[in-house]
């Protein structure tokens, strides 16, 4: 199982990629650079609407974070739903986790 500091360190990894400071990233994510700092050190962790956010912001998937997506038919649709969830806006998924909600 990753650790929170390891989560800490990918994030950091990517916005640097991305030429990002934490202030840049921070305010795109509507986060205070206070927290994506406790969040990079493996203090804290974000909830997942942010953590969406990020996503996209930082082109990472649940794959560089150890979560193996099998390529089996049920997992295919999984990875799909994975895919259209983590490359779409925060209004979106929260439509979508209400739609789930309801299914469930």
């Amino acid at each position: 199982m990753i650790t929170k500091k390891e989560i800490g360190k990918i994030i950091q990894n990517y916005r640097k990629q991305k030429g990002l400071t934490q202030d840049e990233l921070a305010e795109k994510v509507d986060i205070s650079t206070n927290y994506l700092s406790k969040v990079e050190r493996g203090i804290n962790i974000l909830n997942t609407e942010t953590f969406l956010k990020m996503a996209n912001i930082l082109s990472f998937s649940l794959e560089d974070f150890g979560v193996e997506i099998k390529s089996d038919n049920a997992n295919k649709e999984q990875q799909e739903l994975l895919t259209k969830i983590l490359s779409t806006t925060p209004d979106k998924v929260r439509l979508y986790l209400k739609m789930i909600k309801f299914l469930d």
